[in-house]
C-alpha cells in the first residue's frame, strides 16, 4: 500500500520564535479529503555527558507548558546557523559548563510525528574539560549531578519524565555497555 498525504492547500496560523503552526487540507490515498494541524519546529538536540566521576549531568528548569521544574539532559532548539553536532557542543557548555573531546551521535528521533515535524538529534559527550557556562537571557538553570542509581529512581518516581531525556539516557547506556565489552 501507497502511504501518502498529498497537500491541496495550507495556511500559516501563526509564527513565533520556535514555533509555527500551519494547517493543511490534504487528500487521502482512498481520494477523500483530510485536515492535517502541523506545528513546525527547528529541532534539537539532547547530549547525555557524565563528570568526572561517572555522574550524569542534568539541568533543572521551569517548564511553562507543564508548570512544574523538571529535570533534564542538556539540551536545546537547532539554530539554523549549526549543525547538530554544532549546536550540541553549544548546548553542552551553555549549559553545564563542561566542552567535550568526542561527542558520539546516537541518532534522531521523531518526537510526535502525528502532529510535529520536530526532530531531536541525541548524542554521548565524552572527555569532559570545564568550559564557560553561558545561556540565554531567559534561562534559569540548575546544574543536577545524579549516578545511575539516582537517574533511574527518578524515571521510577516521576522525577525525570522528559521524554528526550529517557531516550537519549537509554540509547547512551547501550552505547557505553557496547564501549566496555
Amino acid at each position: 500500500m501507497l502511504f501518502r498525504e498529498d497537500t491541496i492547500s495550507k495556511e500559516e496560523l501563526y509564527s513565533g520564535k520556535i514555533i509555527s503552526l500551519e494547517t493543511h487540507q490534504v487528500e487521502l490515498i482512498d481520494g477523500k479529503s483530510a485536515f492535517r494541524e502541523i506545528v513546525r519546529h527547528p529541532g534539537g538536540v539532547c547530549i547525555l555527558a557524565r563528570d568526572e566521576e561517572g555522574r550524569i549531568l542534568l539541568v533543572k528548569q521551569f517548564r511553562k507548558p507543564m508548570e512544574e521544574a523538571y529535570l533534564e539532559l542538556p539540551a536545546g532548539k537547532l539554530e539554523k546557523d549549526l549543525t547538530p553536532y554544532e549546536n550540541a557542543l553549544k548546548e553542552l557548555e551553555e549549559e553545564t559548563g563542561y566542552k567535550c573531546s568526542t561527542l558520539k551521535s546516537l541518532g534522531a528521533f521523531a518526537t510526535s510525528p502525528g502532529y510535529s515535524d520536530e526532530l531531536i538529534h541525541l548524542f554521548v559527550a565524552e572527555g569532559l574539560t570545564l568550559g564557560k557556562i553561558g545561556g540565554d537571557d531567559d534561562e534559569f538553570i540548575d546544574l543536577v549531578r545524579l549516578t545511575d542509581e539516582e537517574f533511574q529512581d527518578g524515571i521510577e518516581t516521576g522525577k525525570i519524565k522528559d521524554l528526550k531525556t529517557v531516550a537519549c539516557y537509554t540509547l547512551g547506556k547501550q552505547y557505553e555497555a557496547k564501549l566496555s565489552e
